[in-house]
């Protein structure tokens, strides 16, 4: 029996072996153009809690953020074919995102916010520190669930996942190590217009 999780999360858990997911990160660490980005909120900027490289045929923008199209790299394409396999669902963007430490986080959000074409789906896989994720129901707030999302476990979000709920990996002074998240989407074209 898996964790209680909310209608449209699957967590599949150790979805890659210990040995493809470690071989995986170090390669994604060592091979990434990472990106420090500024972030606009509420009138003031601020260093995003973060790195991020984003990969796919249309530029993606978010917080005052952009990013231009760029394709995927060999390793992580393959990840996605393997991971359209489970999911069910197509993707052809990846946004990867490296945790430093537990100092690092992203705040409540969610995925809604790029034009999918009838695939709202997001799949994220997690390599490195195993991290808390938070998820919360947008109108039920007594409907909250957490999530340990360890080294090679995919998370698969579909149906009403967006619109229902938003989630989060707070901050966490227990995480130790670095982690790399890649969270797959569906974009049918840029939002950056």
């Amino acid at each position: 029996m898996g964790p209680d999780l909310p209608p449209g999360f699957r967590w599949i858990p150790g979805w890659l072996d210990a040995a493809e997911g470690d071989a995986l990160f170090r390669r994604i660490v060592a091979e990434t153009r990472w990106e420090d980005p500024i972030l606009r909120v509420a009138g003031r900027t601020i260093a995003m809690p973060r790195r991020v490289a984003f990969f796919g045929p249309f530029a993606y923008a978010y917080s005052g953020v952009l990013h231009p199209p760029r394709p995927l790299p060999p390793a992580i394409d393959e990840i996605r074919r393997r991971i359209e396999d489970i999911a069910g669902h197509p993707f052809n963007t990846v946004l990867v995102n490296l945790y430093r430490s537990g100092a690092d986080s992203v705040s409540w959000h969610s995925d809604d916010d790029y034009p999918h074409g009838g695939h709202p789906a997001v799949a994220s896989l997690s390599l490195g520190a195993t991290r808390r994720f938070r998820i919360a129901h947008k109108r039920d707030a007594r409907a909250r669930f957490s999530l340990e999302l360890t080294p090679g476990g995919l998370l698969v979000m579909d149906g009403r996942s967006q619109l229902d709920y938003r989630h989060a990996l707070p901050k966490s002074a227990s995480a130790h190590g670095q982690r790399v998240n890649l969270t797959f989407r569906f974009m049918a074209a840029t939002n950056a217009d």
